[in-house]
């Protein structure tokens, strides 16, 4: 693996927000770099006429061959997009106005409270247009299962979709998506996953999948911003209605000149983190150890994303602070490098302000500006007081341990700091 870049200013703070976005990988910029000069791959790839054209459009095709070599698909399957807000768009929205003119009578969708904004607002804009959306509350965790899953079809016989993230982009927990996928398509209902924060981590498998939609992006696996893609399982031959359309790109369902720096860009992060996967896990997972270890020794914490993860627990030591951590991942599975803690008894508004030399966020990074405590914690039922005061710290593979250590250090003073207040 690369070296971390170099940072040339010293003053900048510990980056512990890979959840929001990773540094771009040298290698991909370099790939990127090659399609914008004047001697590079800079041409349109619709254009049919001249070399430069078809010069982009072997670049574009060999992008979505390694974006698929990663997931395990075929590269007619991708559909590429501006990123994963849209991507889920084209999923939600695309697949109900498809159904719709195809006189489907099927209306009700199926999603849970802790989605990303991009998928929860694309629900909450179809209940608006005739759709209907119910909510399955996770368990403790953040988890999904099976169970639940069949309960909650069986109540609505008029479901068409399941939108349900392999992995949550808050506390981390990772659901078990080909077997949601499989009680969806027991009852006829397709299946769609919002992977942002899991793509390229985990070697999905998609040909073997019952997912029907899959929500692509290489801006956590140190990739681009600005770019995304779709997964379509082809047998299924998905009545997509386009959300953009003009030109007939991507098979009609994606208007606009593709961008092939960008997507040149991506897949190189596919192709780069499929091979160095097991690498980069091992890196994160020990940091992780460690920042989850150290945070237990902090008086009044909660650790988020465990089946021991009970808000209303009042005990002091908290049971997740007291439990090994070996003994909470056996409960749940995580992303390697996503932490979710809260602290009791400090003023959650004040708590980022006090974490000077550390930037981390309190939730998505799409939310991060509102005031309001954590939706994902509300959803599981955490007081307003707990869910306002947690911190989301997710390592990358440019992290250090001493990175760590000094973060540790950083949270625990600004807590005694702020109960000391």
């Amino acid at each position: 693996m690369p070296a971390a870049p170099a940072n040339n200013a010293a003053s900048l703070p510990i980056y512990l927000d890979n959840a929001a976005a990773t540094p771009t990988d040298e290698r991909v910029l370099q790939a990127m770099i090659e399609c914008l000069k004047q001697d590079g791959i800079f041409g349109n790839s619709a254009s049919k006429d001249h070399v430069y054209g078809w010069q982009a459009a072997e670049a574009v095709e060999k992008a979505r061959d390694e974006i698929a070599t990663a997931i395990g698909c075929s590269p007619l399957e991708l559909i590429f997009t501006s990123g994963a807000t849209e991507s889920n768009n084209l999923a939600l929205r695309g697949l109900a106005y498809g159904l719709k003119e195809q006189g489907d009578q099927r209306r009700h969708i199926i999603t849970t409270p802790i989605e990303h904004k991009a998928v929860l607002e694309c629900c909450t804009q179809l209940s608006t247009e005739g759709f209907s959306v119910s909510y399955i509350t996770p368990r403790l965790d953040g988890t999904v299962t099976p169970e639940m899953l069949e309960a909650e079809l069986q109540a609505h016989p008029d479901t068409f979709l399941v939108s349900i993230s392999q992995a949550n982009s808050v506390l981390g927990s990772m659901n078990d998506m080909d077997a949601l996928a499989t009680v969806a398509e027991k009852h006829g209902a397709y299946f769609h996953s919002d992977c942002a924060q899991s793509n390229g981590l985990f070697p999905l498998k998609l040909d073997h999948s019952k997912v029907s939609m899959v929500t692509l992006t290489p801006e956590k696996i140190y990739g681009p911003k600005g770019i995304g893609a779709l997964y379509l399982k082809r047998d299924l031959k998905l009545p997509i209605h386009p959300m953009i359309v003009g030109g007939g790109h991507e098979k009609g369902l994606r208007g606009g000149t593709l961008a092939t720096h960008q997507i040149v860009a991506m897949g190189t992060a596919f192709a780069l983190i499929a091979k160095e996967r097991k690498q980069v896990q091992q890196l994160q997972n020990n940091l992780r150890l460690k920042l989850l270890q150290g945070l237990q020794q902090i008086d009044g914490c909660v650790l988020n994303g465990y089946l021991l993860s009970d808000p209303h627990n009042s005990a002091r030591p908290h049971l997740t602070a007291t439990t090994p951590v070996d003994t909470l991942e056996q409960q749940t599975a995580h992303l390697p490098g996503v932490v979710s803690v809260s602290f009791r008894d400090i003023n959650g508004a004040l708590l980022l302000p006090s974490l000077r030399g550390l930037a981390c966020s309190s939730g998505s990074a799409c939310s991060s500006k509102e005031l309001k405590p954590n939706y994902i914690l509300t959803a599981l039922g955490y007081p307003d007081e707990l869910a306002r005061a947690s911190l989301r710290l997710s390592i990358g593979r440019f992290n250090t341990e001493e990175d760590v250590t000094r973060s540790l250090d950083i949270i625990a003073k600004a807590i005694t700091a702020l109960r000391g207040a």
